[in-house]
């Protein structure tokens, strides 16, 4: 968990109305639609037109939030931090993404720390996403990974379970997770080397 979203509070950048943020939490960013972005069988602006003729009365929110909706994705800089000390105690690291493609595109140019990992998978360029297994079977494929010596961390729950099966080691992040103590517990024991 290297990036924060946060639909909620994102969306208070443009109301206060809570009624209208539920509405736009479950009938876009939860919509079979927003699915479809994450598989990469649909564009953004193929996207943002599907949902403003289903919600023709909604076209303000949906245009404001569409303009700059990259922007609600934030990293969680004590998770990075930790990759970064990760990579330099000699880990290899993957990351295994539900991720829209023009958002890849921009956050690894805007942050950095994508360059710590030793590849991954995102799903709108495999045109699979988790928690379907074959998007974690891709990943153990492209990098001759055994799945007993990797641990696989999400903080949806659903998206631990095909990883267990397969024989991954997991842990459940959620916000109030030590993630550097969970990984001690592990026996991942990381010396920090933040300056």
């Amino acid at each position: 968990m290297l990036l924060s979203f946060k639909p909620e509070e994102f969306l208070l950048r443009f109301t206060e109305d809570q009624d209208l943020i539920r509405f736009f939490i479950q009938n876009i960013i939860r919509s079979k639609t927003w699915l479809k972005l994450d598989r990469g069988s649909i564009s953004v602006e193929s996207a943002r037109y599907e949902f403003l003729e289903q919600f023709p009365e909604k076209d303000t929110i949906i245009n404001l939030f569409f303009e700059v909706w990259t922007e609600i994705l934030i990293p969680i800089q004590e998770n990075v931090q930790i990759l970064k000390d990760l990579k330099k105690n000699g880990y290899n690291c993957y990351y295994l993404s539900n991720f829209i493609e023009e958002a890849y595109w921009i956050v690894i140019k805007k942050f950095d720390f994508f360059s710590f990992f030793n590849g991954g998978i995102i799903s709108s360029l495999v045109k699979l996403i988790k928690p379907e297994s074959e998007i974690y079977s891709c990943l153990l494929k492209k990098y001759e990974l055994k799945p007993e010596e990797c641990l696989f961390i999400d903080d949806f729950i659903g998206f631990l379970r095909p990883a267990k099966r397969l024989g991954f080691m997991t842990i459940h992040y959620t916000p109030e997770s030590d993630l550097r103590q969970e990984l001690n517990n592990l026996g991942i024991l990381i010396k920090s080397e933040r300056k």
